[in-house]
């Protein structure tokens, strides 16, 4: 009778580590959970047995491309990549931030620059600042004294991948590569000048102050790519083209002139106020119209690497 609760005991014992021996396996594109046990991990492929294990069941073989992850018998979480451009671990010694200065900002009396981060293989946030009022400005009106404000840009990049992929590619660098970017653009500035009111009927004196306020907004779709060398620095060029919007308004010795009381007011153009931030084709004030953009920027790359 001993020996029975012995076998019993023993046998109640086996299977209870037998049912906690199984592995679990997560395909990508199913809800399912698979019951395995896994035999052997391979540099492609995974070799496993479905659950419950019989010694005549043939060993299977799944491509590690297909396996979303494993969850082991004992709880470790094993996680697979698609492909090898969204494999983290091939970018654990690149810098995934950068600083960058827009070159052309200058040109434009502006001084702009971006922050890069790395969301992750293939996709970054970037967000950029303007400071407008670094010298005066000159349009095809006259020229103001002094340009106040700034800009904000904020965009998110889409990384170019091939249109097919060959095993073991992958980027270059996290940063690297042709892209999308779709971006949203906010304005606000100031133009200052002194002088007889060009925009009314040319009477009034040299010291009268005459002011126009400005602003925007625009969603582009920018194009470009980037280069980067040496994990230290990269190079970004460039063009966006999207629909902005811009308002301007006159004052003249502090007082707002209506447009409809305005000679020159209507001649206005997004140009004449300040491409700043983003250049309006519009030929009327607080109208939606085609803008454009483009820009080369240099920067820096930041942030440790993993040894």
């Amino acid at each position: 009778m001993k020996k029975q609760y012995i076998l019993f005991f023993f046998f109640i014992a086996l299977f209870t580590a037998n049912c906690q021996a199984q592995d679990k396996m997560v395909l990508r594109g199913s809800v399912d959970t698979l019951q395995v046990k896994v035999i052997e991990l391979g540099v492609n492929d995974v070799r496993y047995k479905s659950w419950p294990v019989d010694e005549n069941m043939p060993i299977m073989v799944e491509k590690k491309d297909r396996i979303k992850k494993i969850i082991f018998e004992n709880g470790t979480i094993m996680k697979f990549a698609e492909d090898e451009f969204s494999n983290l671990e091939n970018y654990v010694n690149q810098r995934k931030m950068a600083i960058k200065m827009d070159m052309l900002s200058p040109v434009r009396k502006v001084v702009s620059g971006s922050f890069e981060y790395s969301l992750k293989p293939g996709m970054s946030a970037e967000i950029g600042l303007g400071m407008i009022g670094i010298s005066s400005y000159e349009n095809s009106v006259y020229t103001f004294s002094e340009s106040d404000g700034g800009f904000i840009r904020l965009g998110l990049k889409l990384i170019r991948t091939p249109d097919y992929y060959l095993k073991g590619m992958r980027y270059a660098h996290i940063l690297k590569g042709g892209y999308l970017r779709p971006e949203f653009i906010f304005v606000r500035h100031d133009n200052f000048g002194y002088g007889r009111d060009y925009f009314g009927n040319g009477s009034g004196s040299a010291s009268d102050k005459q002011v126009i306020k400005v602003s925007g907004y625009a969603f582009m779709l920018n194009f470009g790519k980037q280069w980067v060398f040496s994990n230290i620095f990269c190079v970004d060029l460039f063009a966006g083209i999207g629909v902005g919007k811009k308002k301007w308004d006159y004052y003249y010795n502090g007082n707002l002139v209506p447009s409809s009381s305005n000679n020159y007011f209507g001649s206005l153009t997004g140009l004449d106020v300040g491409g700043f931030g983003f250049a309006n084709f519009s030929p009327e004030s607080n109208s939606v119209a085609l803008s454009y953009q483009a820009g080369l920027k240099i920067g820096l790359l930041i942030g440790g690497q993993a040894k």
